[in-house]
């Protein structure tokens, strides 16, 4: 499948009101969305009535609920206009992933970044799965709410951000930190790891905590995505608490 090509019906409304719109919409000729049609009318993009099978050839089988379209190439916002857009923010949190090549887990990571209110996430150029159609269908067009960076070297990254006063809590199995007994007041960056690798040696070295999810029951590790949700949503947790 093309990766410009999403599917689904929220993530192609989430992409008609989004700041990427789509090239063309693609509806099931035989039961048209009529708020698809509505919202393509209005941003002006055209709409080709297909049928099941085209859909579904389209999006290879993909569960695309009658509705497809084709987008631009995503564009990842550049490293230095986030650090400029959260500078000056006394609470803030970015997740940082370091080989995240699962594009089910990247679109829920980003689904949850954007349900928490994340203000932005980085990934790097190696080892990681970039925004796809998957990945946007996942995420229900969450990328296109919360900004993306995509840089080649995430430790300089981590440097770059804790120039502006963030500190860094990377998730690991083995961390001697317990994910609820942080401080997560101020500025955050939450790195989260692959399932398969963890966290590279020099993102560990740049980290300012190691911090663990403790699991009493017999599985004993979560995959990326959740780990990140449960982390995020201590991190509201947190705040909420303390807020003065």
């Amino acid at each position: 499948m093309d990766s410009n090509i999403i599917y689904g019906k929220i993530p192609v409304k989430n992409a008609l009101v989004g700041k990427r719109k789509p090239i063309r919409v693609f509806l099931n000729s035989d039961h048209p969305d009529p708020e698809i049609q509505s919202l393509a009318r209005k941003s002006n993009v055209p709409v080709k009535l297909i049928s099941n099978a085209e859909l579904s050839h389209l999006t290879e089988n993909k569960n695309h609920q009658g509705a497809a379209a084709s987008i631009p190439e995503f564009r990842y916002t550049p490293l230095e206009k986030i650090i400029e857009d959260v500078k000056d923010k006394k609470e803030s949190t970015i997740i940082l992933l370091d080989g995240i090549e699962d594009p089910v887990n990247f679109g829920s990571i980003i689904r949850s970044a954007t349900g928490f209110g994340a203000d932005a996430i980085i990934i790097g150029k190696n080892r990681q799965v970039p925004v796809t159609g998957t990945v946007s269908k996942i995420a229900t067009g969450g990328e296109e709410i919360v900004p993306i960076a995509q840089v080649t070297n995430l430790s300089q990254s981590i440097e770059a951000l804790k120039k502006v006063g963030y500190w860094i809590v990377t998730s690991a199995g083995e961390g001697k930190d317990v994910y609820d007994e942080i401080n997560y007041t101020g500025k955050i960056v939450l790195v989260i790891g692959s399932e398969g690798f963890g966290v590279s040696r020099l993102v560990r070295e740049h980290s300012d905590f190691i911090a663990s999810i403790p699991l009493p029951g017999q599985v004993k590790a979560l995959n990326a995505a959740i780990a990140c949700a449960v982390f995020l949503s201590e991190i509201n947790s947190y705040r909420r608490k303390h807020q003065k």
